[in-house]
């Protein structure tokens, strides 16, 4: 099959980040004709049906174009009809390309209803969260952000003069000092900070939580902290960092026992695969044979 003839079901690929969404389905009855293809009338109901078939990749591709994708459908449904009525799927290769597509498509099949089958004890869940309340503690904190640039980065400009490293290093020192000694800390926000976004809610920042995609300078020195601390400063590529702790505690069980249930649930899931897979491990009779074949 040639390139152009492969893109007619382009249609049928995953959509990797489709934002569509489907429009508001006017009311009709699911036995009302709302298309034809050849001789075949189409209702709401076999589109339904249709729908009901798809992963959601697929299903995103129809809200974005349902009639190209259902075009493409129809197309493909014909030409499955012609290959089996010349008895292709008995064919070689054939055969074979469809048993792989079969066992990919029930090997996924199977896993999903494994997970569906999965229980997962409440009890279980409540440990989890005690064994690991460290994982869902979260830190609030308020910020000071003291950028500076390198000597090439500098302005010509003496108005727009920006703080060199050290300069910057020295401007955090000194207001830690003064915050240690009873400064208040949003004022110094309003008046030093450079973070915008912090900057217009008095500083706060967060919460955060230990396995957060942060720097790991940052949570280090967030978690070393005791509520109303103020870190030393901590150095970033592009400025200096004043933490403050705000409130440090792990998040309420009902808040997070539905990410317990899936975490949980996944693991019984992984395990079941993984005795499977030992149930086949692989062991290598001759070495030769595979070496031979590089």
């Amino acid at each position: 099959m040639e390139m152009k003839h492969l893109l007619l079901f382009a249609f049928f690929l995953p959509a990797l980040s489709a934002q569509t969404s489907a429009a508001t389905k006017p009311e009709i009855k699911n036995d009302t004709v709302v298309a034809t293809t050849g001789v075949k009338k189409i209702t709401v109901a076999d589109i339904d049906r249709i729908l009901e078939s798809l992963p959601q990749g697929m299903r995103q591709n129809y809200n974005r174009d349902p009639k190209g994708f259902l075009s493409q459908w129809f197309l493909l449904l014909r030409l499955t009809e012609e290959a089996e009525t010349r008895k292709l799927q008995d064919q070689s290769p054939y055969k074979e390309g469809i048993r792989v597509a079969q066992m990919q498509v029930l090997s996924q099949a199977v896993i999903e209803e494994v997970s569906k089958m999965t229980p997962v004890d409440p009890e279980d869940q409540k440990k989890h969260y005690e064994a690991r309340k460290d994982e869902f503690t979260q830190a609030s904190l308020k910020i000071i952000y003291v950028p500076f640039v390198t000597s090439q980065q500098q302005s010509s400009d003496p108005a727009k003069k920006s703080l060199t490293e050290p300069e910057a290093l020295a401007k955090c020192e000194g207001l830690l000092k003064e915050l240690r000694a009873g400064a208040d800390f949003v004022k110094y926000v309003q008046q030093h900070s450079e973070d915008p976004i912090s900057k217009e809610k008095n500083g706060d920042f967060g919460p955060i939580k230990r396995a957060d995609k942060l720097p790991d300078a940052i949570k280090q020195a967030v978690f070393q902290l005791k509520p109303n601390e103020i870190s030393e400063p901590v150095r970033q590529p592009n400025g200096y960092y004043l933490l403050k702790l705000t409130s440090l505690a792990p998040q309420p069980y009902d808040d997070v026992k539905e990410i317990i249930h899936v975490e949980l649930k996944n693991r019984k899931v992984r395990e079941w695969i993984e005795s499977n897979a030992k149930a086949v491990e692989l062991k290598v009779e001759r070495a030769d044979y595979f070496e031979s074949i590089r």
